[in-house]
């Protein structure tokens, strides 16, 4: 498949880490490679915290958004977008209203995850409770 439009893969940690970034973007790449995306663009914020919806790649990646030159956003997980369920949710519905399709791979959601009726925020908030769960686990083994 030739997208027209392009394929954005954004990566984001809250503390500057290169090697999580670069472990993101393979996650993305690989993906998008599988899928048959040609055109990829990769938005990277390292050391933006999820909180904070005013990172310069988001910025840039809704931008490209706005332009209509990005087709897909593919995310490795929902909390790359943001740590607050609401706004995140806000934010995937604010790019679908403008015909960019959205993924994110760990959490299996596609386009085929919003049928007629809006994505209900109940679901993403018990996504977003299993990822913050499974974060926990991981911080406490490492730490």
């Amino acid at each position: 498949m030739s997208n027209k439009c392009r394929a954005a893969l954004y990566c984001r940690v809250a503390r500057e880490d290169d090697n999580a970034i670069s472990l993101q973007k393979t996650i993305l790449q690989d993906y998008a490679e599988k899928q048959g995306y040609e055109n990829i663009s990769v938005y990277t914020d390292n050391g933006e915290i999820g909180t904070n919806f005013n990172r310069p790649a988001l910025s840039r990646l809704e931008a490209d958004i706005e332009a209509g030159i990005v087709g897909t956003v593919i995310v490795r997980s929902l909390d790359r977008i943001g740590r607050n369920y609401i706004k995140t949710e806000d934010w995937i519905n604010g790019i679908r209203s403008k015909g960019v399709s959205f993924i994110s791979i760990s959490d299996g959601i596609n386009d085929s995850s919003f049928d007629d009726i809006q994505f209900p925020t109940h679901e993403l908030y018990k996504m977003f409770l299993a990822i913050n769960r499974k974060n926990r686990r991981v911080m406490r083994r490492s730490g």
